[in-house]
């Protein structure tokens, strides 16, 4: 009976490893997304005038780690999948992997930015800080061209909407923040 029970889970979970796998990858992409969105908003007048600055930075750090569990939990299952069968190497070694190699390379060099970032924003400070920051940005394009090319339900409309979505508004609030940052420095000159 144990047995049966064993072997059942298993061909259960096996079946379900590439449902793991897109879940996994979609909830990263998400939590990435939302990390680097409440970055942008956080320091906007409008959050600061009504309060919300520091819950959006506390969203914009969490989100950042918990994108990145979730990466891991993407990575490992992927190892345990018998359909593309990458092995450790395929997966944290760009340009290893026999199966797609730029779109899991591109996926690879997303996850070290990262981790990068998130190291940078518990070890470094000032300046240092900020330079590394900057990187969120190559990082959440890789994300994205990695989802888009390599994902299995990139061609569905639920994941194109989201895909469009989440990358407009990346875009679109970084040129805000770029607009109010030249404005505060042309300010900040004239006095």
């Amino acid at each position: 009976m144990l047995e049966y029970l064993h072997l059942h889970f298993l061909s259960v979970f096996e079946v379900n490893f590439w449902n793991y796998c897109r879940a996994t990858g979609i909830i990263a992409y998400l939590f990435l997304w939302l990390a680097i969105f409440s970055g942008l908003l956080s320091k906007t007048k409008v959050l600061l005038s009504v309060g919300l600055a520091s819950l959006f930075s506390d969203v914009h750090r969490k989100s950042s780690c918990v994108s990145l569990c979730f990466v891991v939990f993407h990575a490992l299952i992927l190892i345990y999948d018998d359909y593309i069968e990458l092995n450790r190497i395929d997966l944290f070694i760009p340009f290893q992997s026999t199966y797609q190699p730029i779109n899991i390379s591109i996926g690879i060099l997303a996850f070290y930015g990262i981790i990068l970032v998130i190291v940078s924003m518990f070890f470094l400070g000032g300046k240092a800080f900020a330079y590394w920051h900057f990187l969120t940005y190559p990082v959440y394009f890789l994300a994205l061209w990695h989802g888009i090319n390599i994902g299995t339900d990139s061609l569905t409309e639920w994941m194109q909407m989201i895909y469009w979505s989440t990358g407009s508004l990346i875009v679109v609030a970084s040129i805000y923040r770029i607009i109010v940052s030249i404005e505060g420095f042309y300010r900040s000159n004239e006095t």
